[in-house]
């Protein structure tokens, strides 16, 4: 009895275990047949909810992985190079720009506009209004027009607001969308959803007479009729569909196909009348074969900077950022291809057209943060199409639309090894002098501030016993310091005039520390933990010389820069004559056909307008918070109006917490005609 009771527990423990086995096993596993480039079946640690067991299967699989790449002889051949074999190699290899079969400029694209159909401002992303009604002439008589307060301060509002069906749209500071009489600021309608709405941007769609906003909240893609804030009914449950994984950026379409892009990594296509997931592009790449099936990369950078799409030629373009984690690589060998990289998606015949990659195995946090730009420039005096990409190292890369090959030549400098036991990092890195940087890009002594000489000496004393340089690595036992963590360019990207071939872009240059320490978890699997701050003076300053935010023009045709000016002032320092300091920033700039650029963003809660010849600032006007993202430009009943959001920074408040206030205001601005 006693026997047959022992039998029957320890055959419940099995069945309980095989249970649990199972229902983990299909915990993990994500069934699809709408992936175009991956296995209908899939096994992975993203798939697994629970925390646990999540750390267990990424132990496991890290410890796989690791066998893997040291036995593999193709894997070591491809990513490991040995210290014999790295020594041997050229200090630097020349990567020559594309002189033939340059894509010929398609005429029927009109990138300059004069309303705000999407946010970046149409779906080049170029952000540059044809609007002259204010301009250099009359810029002095620019006034407020109205403002409007939202209803609860929760956060920055980064997405430009887009004009559209006569009204304003836009995300408010809270979960919901809503719609602006643009003449005189009063609420018309307003939409509520469960999380923070239209992140990085939303779109409007008129077609059969019914206008229609599409846009991400996290986990859901919805449609609102843009006439009352309405859910769409037609499209998917109610107005909404479920994704897979989280999405924030704007949306593009192409015909009858709503086209967006999602943490998974993935390019989705929908049918924009029902809602219907169509198919999906994996954004990460195949690495080897395991287990008779695919195992994929883990390290594919999301595309959380955004997308733009040539319509006509039914090609999407994506901008991805780093992989994870952040400054070490140790469970991710290899390039990480379709991370820090442009990447050109075939609309019509599904695939993927080609790929660019900046920066190989990052493990610096050098994102390329923004949407791709959709522009022409003069080639040989040729008009030529191509995508314009710029990026935290403070590179614009210029790529021929079709082929993904640069424009210009550049350098792939031999880069630093990592001292970090298991490390692998890339043997070059690249070093691009045309287009030129428009941000700080390698620390050395020659940067440290020089706003006044105790500050020198105690930055000097700071950084003794650093590491910094080309691509010098995070190590365990010095900080390490490098530029632009959060900046050179940001999320809100840069704009574009379409007709003169010119670039302006607001960038930030901060010094971070960095280093990395072990990890003590129980189940292995990131072997680091990643400390990163602001290297700063004795004061709170950046410990950089200044300018530590800058305006800049580019020339696209023959990458020289025309004119770089700061970009804000800091009071305190403005007050010992230090006014030429810029300041961090993370608003954007907006260019117009009337020679002028608007900026905001800056710690003074300036926003700015320049003139887009020589970069003189003139005429600014104080607000009552941060300026949140690029101004939005808009004509209603035959005026120009400016459109600022006034609610802080994210950014900016993780850096200086008690400088960078959230707020909850919408400035609208226009010429006093009397």
């Amino acid at each position: 009895m006693k026997f047959f009771i022992k039998n029957k527990i320890l055959s419940s423990l099995v069945l309980l275990f095989l249970i649990i086995l199972t229902l983990s096993i299909i915990d993990m596993t994500s069934i699809s047949t709408k992936y175009i480039n991956k296995s209908t079946i899939t096994f992975e640690v993203n798939n697994v909810r629970n925390p646990q067991l999540k750390k267990l299967v990424r132990f496991v699989d890290n410890a796989y992985s690791q066998i893997y790449f040291s036995l593999s002889k193709d894997q070591k051949k491809n990513f490991l190079i040995n210290k014999e074999e790295y020594q041997k190699l050229p200090n630097e290899i020349l990567v020559e720009g594309v002189k033939e079969n340059l894509t010929m400029s398609n005429f029927f694209e009109k990138n300059n506009l004069e309303n705000w159909h999407r946010s970046h401002g149409n779906h080049s992303s170029n952000r540059f209004s044809n609007l002259k009604d204010i301009n250099l002439d009359n810029i002095e008589n620019l006034e407020l027009a109205w403002k409007y307060q939202f209803d609860q301060i929760n956060g920055d509002i980064q997405s430009n607001p887009i004009f559209a069906d006569n009204k304003i749209i836009m995300p408010s500071t809270g979960n919901s969308i809503l719609a602006i009489e643009p003449s005189n600021g009063k609420k018309i309608w307003e939409f509520n959803t469960d999380s923070k709405p239209a992140r990085r941007g939303l779109i409007y769609y008129n077609d059969n007479n019914q206008p229609l906003i599409f846009f991400c909240s996290m986990k859901s893609l919805y449609s609102l009729k843009a006439n009352n804030g309405e859910p769409n009914l037609n499209f998917g449950n109610s107005g909404a569909v479920k994704i897979k994984k989280n999405c924030s950026i704007t949306p593009v379409i192409i015909k009858d196909e709503l086209i967006i892009a999602t943490f998974e990594p993935a390019l989705e296509v929908y049918n924009i009348n029902t809602g219907k997931l169509k198919w999906k592009y994996y954004l990460k790449e195949k690495i080897n074969q395991r287990h008779g099936g695919k195992r994929y990369d883990y390290s594919g950078g999301n595309p959380w900077g955004g997308i733009s799409a040539d319509v006509k030629r039914q090609i999407v373009f994506l901008t991805t950022g780093n992989p994870g984690v952040y400054l070490q690589g140790v469970n991710r060998p290899g390039k990480n291809r379709y991370a820090n990289s442009v990447i050109a998606i075939d609309i019509k015949n599904k695939k993927k057209l080609w790929d660019f990659q900046e920066v190989e195995h990052d493990i610096w946090n050098r994102d390329i943060p923004a949407p791709p730009i959709l522009t022409r420039i003069k080639k040989d005096n040729k008009d030529i199409d191509v995508v314009v990409a710029v990026t935290k190292l403070g590179n614009t890369l210029i790529l021929d639309r079709l082929t993904g090959k640069p424009i210009f030549d550049f350098k792939k400098i031999k880069a630093p090894k990592s001292k970090i036991p298991g490390e692998k990092t890339a043997a070059y890195q690249p070093k691009i002098e045309l287009p030129q940087p428009f941000a700080s890009q390698f620390f050395s002594k020659e940067d440290i501030s020089n706003i006044s000489i105790e500050t020198y000496e105690y930055v000097s004393e700071k950084i003794k016993d650093m590491n910094f340089g080309f691509f010098v690595p995070s190590s365990l036992d010095k900080k390490t310091v490098v530029y632009n963590w959060m900046g050179g360019a940001e999320w809100m990207g840069a704009s574009v005039d379409q007709n003169t071939s010119t670039m302006y872009v607001t960038a930030n240059n901060m010094p971070y520390e960095i280093y990395l320490t072990k990890n003590k978890e129980k189940f292995l699997y990131y072997e680091y933990k990643s400390h990163f701050s602001v290297l700063k003076d004795q004061n709170g300053f950046p410990a950089s010389k200044p300018p530590w935010g800058t305006l800049t023009a580019l020339n696209l045709n023959n990458g020289k820069i025309i004119w770089q000016t700061p970009f804000g002032e800091f009071d305190n320092l403005s007050d010992i004559d230090q006014k030429k300091t810029g300041t961090p920033n993370f608003g954007g700039a907006t260019g117009t056909a009337g020679n002028l650029i608007f900026a905001t963003g800056t710690m003074d809660k300036k926003v700015r307008a320049f003139d887009s010849k020589t970069g003189e600032e003139v005429w600014s006007y104080k607000l009552p918070y941060i300026g949140s993202n690029p101004p939005t430009i808009f004509s209603y009943k035959n005026e120009q109006y400016i459109l600022i959001t006034s609610t802080g920074s994210l950014s900016l408040n993780r850096i200086f917490p008690n400088q960078a206030e959230y707020g909850n205001w919408l400035y609208s601005f226009k010429l006093n005609n009397k």
